[in-house]
């Protein structure tokens, strides 16, 4: 099957050889039955109808086109098909399964006409019981042809969504990295600062200690000018300083903001408070930024609250709403990509949904320093 689908003119060509003999067996002349053969003229041009299909992908309407005027040759010139004609009716569906109704039904018009001028010229037997079996051949081809039409218009919408969800992965990777580039480096010159101290204050430790110490300050030292290097294409040219990265003092502030932004939001806090590394902090800070700026956006009118609460072996972060006239049954948005992605990395776990009786949700932990919770939820 992948070598057929791979090679959509072989597939083409093999169908055109299976309609032409079709066509050939079932060639007659007017007025004949099956085994009245119309001699080599009307075999030719009944065989001809067929050639067109191998090239129907490449040029839907045109064949279409060329295929209903064999076919009211054909017919005019006196033969008859007496097992009917799938070559046209091949074309028809080629041109509802590539095109739009406002771009197939003209064609398809022009092929109905056609076949109604040949019933009447040709001196048809049964005119009007004719006509009813090509509308209702005709029509369920317009309809499968036309699903298919649907169906692929639905698959490249998912895909199209797919590839902006991969999109926002990689830019919220991207924006991650710039905030492990500050924290890291903060480390690091931490380090460098310490080592340098060291190697002037301890000056009762023998030569190998200092030679120890002056391989540690060169090392951490190298390491951060090269992080910085390695990382500085992440930042837009032009770009202003990077002010320190927010944690779990800031969130009073964040809270602060988005009330006089106009949303109705309580902070509260139990448990032993717990000094985190800076990484974990901004994770928590920034879902709590992403969350309270998705019910402002969608459940404006709505009173929300932010809880963080210090658990023994892992700080929890809940935002919940209490879901206004306009709130959205899934307000997250892209911005479940980050949320994920940020739990994700200190292998933390987040949930997201709607809450009973109203409102929304999202709820994240993170383990403490030395403990892991597994892949996020």
């Amino acid at each position: 099957m992948r070598i057929l689908r791979a090679r959509p003119l072989l597939v083409d060509s093999l169908l055109a050889l299976a309609v032409a003999t079709f066509l050939f067996a079932g060639a007659a002349v007017h007025h004949g039955d099956l085994g009245d053969r119309p001699g080599i003229s009307g075999l030719l041009l009944a065989v001809a109808g067929a050639v067109p299909l191998v090239v129907r992908r490449r040029y839907p309407i045109i064949v279409l086109v060329v295929v209903t005027v064999l076919v009211g040759a054909f017919a005019l010139a006196g033969f008859r098909a007496t097992l009917g004609r799938p070559d046209v009716l091949i074309a028809a569906y080629t041109v509802w399964a590539h095109y739009p109704v406002r771009h197939a039904w003209p064609p398809s018009l022009f092929g109905l006409a056609v076949f109604e001028v040949t019933l009447l010229v040709g001196d048809a037997a049964n005119p009007v019981g004719d006509t009813v079996i090509a509308v209702i051949q005709g029509s369920a081809t317009i309809l499968i042809g036309h699903s298919v039409y649907l169906r692929g218009l639905a698959l490249n919408a998912t895909a199209e969504r797919a590839d902006r969800a991969e999109l926002a992965v990689v830019e919220e990777r991207l924006q991650i990295a710039r905030e492990l580039h500050d924290v890291v480096s903060h480390h690091l010159s931490v380090i460098s600062v310490q080592a340098n101290l060291a190697r002037y204050v301890f000056e009762s430790a023998p030569d190998t200690a200092r030679g120890a110490l002056d391989t540690i300050t060169g090392t951490t030292t190298e390491a951060l000018d090269e992080l910085r290097r390695l990382l500085s294409v992440l930042r837009p040219p032009n770009q202003e300083p990077y002010r320190p990265q927010p944690g779990l003092a800031d969130l009073p502030a964040l809270v602060s903001r988005v009330a006089e932004a106009g949303l109705s939001v309580q902070l509260r806090v139990t448990g032993t408070p717990r000094t985190l590394p800076p990484g974990p902090q901004l994770c928590a800070y920034r879902v709590a930024q992403e969350a309270l700026t998705n019910v402002l956006k969608h459940a404006p009118d709505s009173v929300a609250e932010l809880e963080v609460e210090y658990l023994l072996e892992a700080l929890r972060l809940r935002v919940s709403d209490s879901g206004g006239s306009a709130a959205e049954d899934n307000p997250a948005g892209h911005g479940l990509v980050g949320m994920r992605e940020r739990a994700r990395m200190y292998g933390g776990e987040i949930e997201i949904g709607p809450r009973d009786p109203a409102g929304f949700e999202v709820v994240l932990t993170l383990p403490y320093p030395g403990r892991t919770a597994g892949e996020p939820k």
